[in-house]
């Protein structure tokens, strides 16, 4: 396989997987998506290893914003590495983050990293505005806004 061909089907696996496990809100399809070693790096919120710990947060995450989209802005691909920037949008239904359901709508971006190997997501670096989120939440006023 070439690697324009090999690049493009990394990107293909990566958008699938936010597809189906994000946007149809099905997180234990993941398992499908990752290897069984897989690490996700969450920034302030940590790493996580292992595939069904993986989905074990995300059907924590997703349960508590159910009607969740994640819509593609950019995408690259280099090497084993897809990056894609996206907007999210959903709706706060459940505890998230320590923060009880409010049924507030939020909207942020992010941008996730995805290592591919095999045919199967590896790792995963994910950059979420975290601040933004809790503060649509009401859980953190940023200093410019008070």
């Amino acid at each position: 396989m070439s690697d324009e061909a090999r690049l493009e089907v990394n990107k293909k696996i990566a958008r699938e997987y936010i597809q189906r496990v994000f946007n149809e809100h099905k997180p234990e399809l993941a398992k499908d998506y990752v290897t069984a070693d897989v690490v996700w790096h969450g920034g302030i919120l940590g790493d996580i290893s292992g595939a069904e710990n993986v989905a074990q947060l995300l059907t924590s995450f997703i349960g508590a914003l159910p009607d969740l989209q994640a819509v593609e802005e950019d995408i690259v691909a280099e090497s084993d590495l897809v990056v894609i920037r996206l907007v999210v949008t959903a709706t706060q239904r459940g505890d998230l983050l320590g923060v009880p359901a409010s049924g507030r709508a939020v909207r942020w971006n992010a941008v996730d990293i995805y290592r591919v190997r095999d045919g199967r997501i590896s790792e995963e670096w994910a950059a979420d505005d975290i601040a933004a989120i809790m503060s649509q939440l009401g859980a953190f006023a940023p200093p410019w806004k008070a």
